[in-house]
Formats: structure tokens, C-alpha cells, sequence
């Protein structure tokens, strides 16, 4: 046997043993325990089993040492609180200034010393110092020389967070979905994560001290060592406590690390957020605080369950690598990568939020991008085409929605989304056929344990049964676009439909009255071939 040939024959063996553990899988008929959350939400069991573990589901204040408590169940983030002679000194303060409120009056059960200083483990959790605080010039405010800039950009772009601004308004509405926020509260379909809070009032200080990587700073009499080298999910600030032998972290979460988010954001690099965790270990704490995790007590547990997490980090990226060296494309990949048992028993690894199978993929893209070396996806015919051509090869939409059902009866969810997508994309607006796709996504989101997976799967459902609409976008509020004019002018090039505007030569004009009647233009001629931004109030083009 030539070794081209052994390497196909050893390729399609794996594909097999994939294929058989896909079959068998949650969505494939697999076996899954669905049970009642007590807000009636219908859950895989293995959600409750292990969220009390990993994260405080109630208001909480655990106290891990003396003079140290962590402060849970509040926000979507912890707060650690660190009590010494000269005042308190807190990390992280909640997302919104209500949720602070809450964590002030939590912290006044445990001390009466005024907080002193303030820590940002990174930009999420930096919104409710102001509430925190009785005379913020009073307060020490660290953060990663980056937190003020992060922040900041925030306020101004086009909405959530994104590589390219101009899109944001759209993974605004993504994330507004991924957090679940248009679920219902209670009943089969409500969230079982906390939502996200959007629009309401915060109260961010901004950090007057940064620090540099390895630098020793003594805070409020305590000796703290600070590490930003490293980025999870933002640019990070992890706190060595020696007197207290305690990290604070936002590297350790309660959950698969999520190394791709399905609503869209920039890359996540394994190896780095991999080695922000070995730094951990490689202090041997016996303490570890989190900004989403429960607190762990103890150097052996800590150091086993960090290099557990770690490993599921290298895991997932060493075999993508390998997969794409043995030929694979992205379908493929996320079939391909497997895990060892042993990594279930760190509770941390469960795949909570997001999901393992969806960050292969994520990882193709970025090392290689879109084409998966399969030349017969290189002049692809359009979605709805293609969806017309195979319908009529099943036989039409009659016999595919039969095919569906039967699909649907053996709980093979997954390959029922997959045909339900051919006749839905002929004809979107039928009723059958939406209910059909909505019981299709409902029963794939009560099985998942991925939150993220929930709120996407759940939030569809809803709408294509009519009961809640979910915005394509979610433009910035005027609050924000008020604040650079300019900026969001610009944004319009984007809307322009080329076709109609191939013959334009004009200009759109737009002063803005309480900007002392500033005005700002955008100049559309041949087809954007040479569009300007016009600040006139400046007397100045600026090309585009």
C-alpha cells in the first residue's frame, strides 16, 4: 500500500469514527436528560448539575481567607474585595452603576472601611466604580495601560465592540441574542444564563494608575504584582497577592474557554490566552479569584484544575492544526477535534457558554481563511438557487418536509435544520414551514448546554413563530452618535446601493443644530470611486 493511499485510508477511518460519534450526539438522537429549571425553563440537565459549581447562581459572599471575600451572584461578574488597614480594595465593579448599588450594600455586611481602591481586571466590569465611591479623587483606579482607550472606544463606535466599526450595529443585535436578552423570563423557552444589561445608566471612573507588565505596586499597604501581557476576551489585568497568596484573574472561567463567540468578534489566540493561565499556575496560588468563576482554595486543586484548562486550550487548537495538515476544511475540523474523558472531571472545562465544536472552525479562518482547498466550492451558485435544484432532486417541497418530520420523529435534529433549510429558503413566509424550522431550533436549544448556543436557537424560534422580532441591527443610540457626527456620516458609505448611484455625483449635506450648526457631507461620485468627507466647519477634505 503506497502511503498516499494508507494516509486516505487512515483519514476516512477517523471521518467514520467522527461520523458515528456525530450520529450518536445530542442532536442525533443521542440520549439526553431534559429537565425543568425553576424559572420553567427546559434544560438539558447537565446545566444545573454544574452551574452551582462553577458559578455563584445567587447572591453570594464567599469568603476565602481572612480580610478576603468574593462578592458573587450580582452581575455577570464577580468582585473581590480585599480588606486591609488602610480601607478596602475591590476588583472588578459590576457592568451597570445599579448592579454596583447592590455589590456596596453586599460589602457593607462584611466591613465599614471605605473602599480605597479600585481594580479593572478589563474594559466588561469597569462600569460601576462611581456607584462604589463617595469622592472618586479619594480612590486609587488601576487598570491595563489600554482600559481607558477600550473604554472609550466603546462609547464611539457603531455599536458592540467589532474589528471593522461600520458593522456594529449588527453585532449588536448578535449579542443581544448570544446573552439571550429577548427570551422570556419564565416557561419552556426563557434563558437559563443572566442577560445582559444594555442601555442602563453605569458609572465608570476612569483608572488614574496603569501599570506595566511584572510591575510591584504597593496598594493601600499590601505589595500587589501586576501581569498584562497576556488577553482573553480584552486586555487583561491578573493581580498577584503574595501576603494573601492570591491571583486575581480573568483567564479562568466557568466553562470551556471561549475561544471564538458565535456573535462575532475579533480572533482569540489559544496560545495566548493558554499562556495567561500558565502564568497563573506557575505563581501556585492558593487562592484564586475570577471574574466569572467561583473562587478556588487550595495550590493542588488550583494547579490541576488550571492545567486541565490548559490542556483543553492546546487540545483544541494542536488538533485544528493537525486536522488542516491531514487536508481538512472547516466541516470537517469541527467533527475532527476530540477531547480525553479525563477533562470532564475539571468542571470548568463544561461547555457552558460556548462551545468546542464551534472554534475550529473559527481558527481555519484566521490561519487560512474561507477556502477549504475543495475547488468545487470555488463558483458556488447562490443559496436559494441551489436550495431550488435540490428540493426538485428530492422530489419537491412536499416530499423534503415529509423527509424533515421523519427526521424530527427520530430526533436527528441537526439533519432536520439541514432540510428544513432548503424548503424555508424557497419559501420563507410559509407558516408550516416556519413552525416546522421553530420546532426544529427549539428542540436543538433545550438540548444544548452552550448558553450562547440557547439564546441564538431559542431567539429564532420565537420569531419565526411571530411571538418576538429580532432586529437584524441595533443602531447606536444619539446619545453616542452625537458625540463625533462625523464618524457616523461616514458610516453611511456603507448603505449606499451602487447600482442605483453608478451615474451619481451629489452631495448629502447634514448640519447639526446643536453642534453649533456644524456641518458634514458626504460626497458620492462614480460609483464611491472618490467619496469625501467634507467637515466644512474646518474648511478641510478629508478622502475617505
Amino acid at each position: 500500500m503506497s502511503k498516499s493511499i494508507f494516509i486516505l485510508f487512515a483519514l476516512s477511518i477517523l471521518l467514520n469514527i467522527n461520523s458515528y460519534a456525530q450520529e450518536k450526539s445530542r442532536y442525533m438522537g443521542g440520549e439526553v436528560e431534559l429537565i425543568t429549571a425553576p424559572n420553567g425553563a427546559i434544560v438539558n440537565s447537565e446545566v444545573l448539575k454544574i452551574a452551582s459549581q462553577i458559578v455563584y447562581n445567587e447572591p453570594t459572599i464567599d469568603k476565602v481567607a481572612e480580610g478576603v471575600w468574593c462578592i458573587g451572584g450580582y452581575s455577570l461578574a464577580n468582585c473581590t474585595v480585599i480588606e486591609t488597614e488602610e480601607g478596602l480594595i475591590i476588583y472588578d465593579t459590576g457592568d451597570t452603576k445599579e448592579e454596583a448599588e447592590h455589590i456596596r450594600e453586599a460589602i457593607k455586611t462584611i466591613s465599614d472601611k471605605p473602599i480605597k481602591a479600585i481594580i479593572y481586571s478589563h474594559s466588561h466590569y469597569a462600569m460601576g466604580g462611581g456607584a462604589l465611591v463617595d469622592n472618586p479623587e479619594d480612590v486609587i483606579i488601576i487598570g491595563h495601560p489600554k482600559l481607558n482607550e477600550t473604554v472609550e472606544n466603546s462609547f464611539r463606535g457603531g455599536g458592540a465592540p467589532s474589528v471593522i466599526p461600520e458593522v456594529g450595529p449588527i453585532l449588536t443585535a448578535r449579542i443581544i441574542s448570544q446573552f439571550g436578552n429577548f427570551l422570556p423570563e419564565e416557561g419552556p423557552d426563557a434563558a437559563v444564563a443572566p442577560k445582559l444589561e444594555i442601555g442602563k445608566p453605569i458609572a465608570f471612573l476612569p483608572a488614574n494608575r496603569t501599570v506595566e507588565d511584572g510591575e510591584t505596586v504597593e496598594v493601600l499597604g499590601l505589595k500587589m504584582q501586576f501581569f498584562t501581557e497576556f488577553i482573553s476576551d480584552d486586555y487583561n489585568l491578573t493581580v498577584y497577592v503574595p501576603e494573601k497568596d492570591m491571583v486575581m484573574n480573568n483567564f479562568f472561567w466557568p466553562g470551556t474557554p471561549n475561544l471564538y463567540t458565535l456573535r462575532g468578534a475579533e480572533y482569540r489566540s489559544p496560545l495566548i490566552w493558554r499562556d495567561g493561565i500558565k502564568l497563573i499556575r506557575n505563581l501556585q496560588p492558593e487562592i484564586l479569584c475570577s471574574t466569572h468563576a467561583r473562587a478556588v482554595k487550595g495550590k493542588e486543586l488550583i494547579t490541576a484544575k488550571l492545567t486541565a484548562y490548559m490542556d483543553m486550550i492546546s487540545i483544541t487548537y494542536d488538533q485544528t492544526l493537525r486536522g488542516i495538515m491531514m487536508g481538512m476544511g472547516p466541516d470537517e475540523l469541527r467533527h475532527f477535534v476530540q477531547f480525553p474523558e479525563y477533562l470532564n472531571e475539571t468542571p470548568e472545562n463544561f461547555q457552558g457558554y460556548g462551545e468546542s465544536v464551534h472554534f475550529p472552525e473559527a481558527i481555519y479562518q484566521y490561519v487560512i481563511g474561507w477556502f477549504d482547498w475543495d475547488a468545487t466550492k470555488l463558483f458556488k451558485i447562490a443559496p436559494i438557487d441551489a436550495a431550488e435544484r435540490t428540493v426538485a432532486l428530492m422530489g419537491g417541497k412536499k416530499k423534503v418536509i415529509k423527509a424533515t418530520r421523519d427526521a424530527f420523529k427520530k430526533q436527528e435534529f441537526a439533519w432536520a435544520a439541514e432540510l428544513v433549510q432548503n424548503v424555508y429558503l424557497l419559501d420563507p413566509m410559509n407558516e408550516e414551514v416556519r413552525q416546522l424550522k421553530a420546532d426544529i431550533l427549539r428542540q436543538l436549544g433545550y438540548r444544548t448546554t452552550g448558553s450562547i448556543s440557547r439564546g441564538f436557537l431559542l431567539t429564532e424560534a420565537l420569531a419565526l413563530e411571530g411571538k418576538l422580532v429580532s432586529p437584524l441591527t441595533v443602531m447606536p443610540s444619539q446619545k453616542i452618535i452625537e458625540s463625533s457626527p462625523q464618524t457616523f456620516v461616514d458610516f453611511y458609505r456603507i448603505k449606499i446601493d451602487v447600482e442605483k448611484s453608478k451615474d451619481a455625483d451629489k452631495v448629502i449635506q447634514f448640519i447639526f443644530t446643536d453642534k453649533d450648526k456644524k456641518p458634514v457631507a458626504l460626497h458620492v461620485e462614480k460609483v464611491l470611486l472618490n467619496t469625501f468627507l467634507f467637515l466644512q466647519n474646518i474648511l478641510e477634505n478629508l478622502i475617505i
